[in-house]
């Protein structure tokens, strides 16, 4: 399988972690793959666990990290396979996994070698299950999407000053964007950010942007009035569409997905390659909004569909 990276000269960033294409599910290595780690090509973009300083913070990352990679591969996986994959040391891995047996959140196959979440891990989370789409299923929506378009999927919430990507499906089309769970980034540099932002009042966006530029998270700073204008078609058009923001030859669309008090506002996302996404963009957004409306009817705005969707 081979890799490409968006952008060679990006500078290295303390807690950055280096993707290894082989994270994809595939059934067998295809050399006619390529891997691509999404959304590292700017200073808009932190990856899950960055800046995390105190040891008992980074213990508790490392935990859900791990519970998030069993998620991504739903597969058992053996110790060695967390620790590369997730660029943890051996040691403290492998004092984890058994401190999970013994919590009853893991088991262990000793004979393979390899460890599985167990029902405990999915029962604790439950009970949020049909709270965070009321009289809908979001597991069936994201499933259903990623399946038709083979894209890489994923729902995103707000977290501060960022988009966080909470779920993600990977994609297994030819050309594939790797986006790492837990990751963030900026909410005016994001898709499905921009989504969330477009909910919100302009002075509540103006505020939130002023903040950034204050804390010098965008460079070069951002315009409010550019980001406006980008707000009020998403509002119209009922989506977000970007093209090459983050990682050359990447498109991505998001829409919103009905908030509730307990999940509050999230975004449903499709990224792949420009190519692809820019001839299908009209059926991906139909298939989208189908999915959400089939689930949650009568929350979605009208559109006219025979309209060629604008970039963001």
């Amino acid at each position: 399988m081979k890799r490409a990276h968006a952008d060679t000269q990006t500078p290295s960033r303390r807690g950055r972690r280096r993707i290894a294409a082989e994270r994809i599910l595939s059934s067998a290595d295809d050399p006619g793959v390529t891997v691509i780690e999404a959304n590292r090509c700017d200073n808009a973009f932190r990856a899950a666990g960055d800046e995390l300083e105190p040891s008992t913070i980074k213990s508790a990352h490392r935990v859900l990290r791990i519970f998030e990679y069993f998620a991504e591969i739903q597969r058992p996986a053996a110790m060695t396979e967390i620790a590369r994959r997730l660029n943890y040391p051996t040691s403290s891995t492998s004092v984890l996994l058994k401190c999970l047996v013994d919590l009853g959140y893991l088991n262990s196959d000793s004979r393979m070698r390899t460890y599985v979440p167990t029902a405990r891990i999915s029962l604790i989370g439950s009970w949020l299950r049909d709270r965070i789409l009321p009289g809908g299923n979001l597991e069936k929506i994201i499933h259903e999407l990623h399946d038709s378009t083979q894209l890489t999927t994923f729902v995103a919430s707000r977290n501060g000053l960022y988009s966080q990507y909470i779920y993600v499906l990977q994609g297994t089309t030819s050309v594939r964007f790797y986006l790492e769970p837990g990751s963030l980034r900026l909410l005016t540099q994001s898709t499905p950010g921009r989504v969330l932002l477009s909910l919100m009042s302009d002075n509540d966006v103006q505020r939130i942007v002023l903040r950034i530029n204050v804390d010098g998270l965008a460079a070069p700073p951002i315009q409010f009035t550019d980001l406006q204008s980008a707000l009020a078609t998403i509002r119209r058009q009922g989506f977000a569409y970007t093209r090459n923001r983050g990682t050359p030859g990447l498109s991505t669309i998001a829409m919103q997905l009905p908030a509730t008090p307990h999940a509050g506002a999230l975004a449903i996302a499709v990224a792949g390659s420009s190519e692809k996404i820019d001839a299908e963009a009209s059926a991906i957004i139909s298939k989208m909004r189908d999915l959400i409306e089939t689930e949650v009817p009568g929350t979605l705005v009208q559109i006219d569909p025979s309209v060629k969707p604008r970039e963001t």
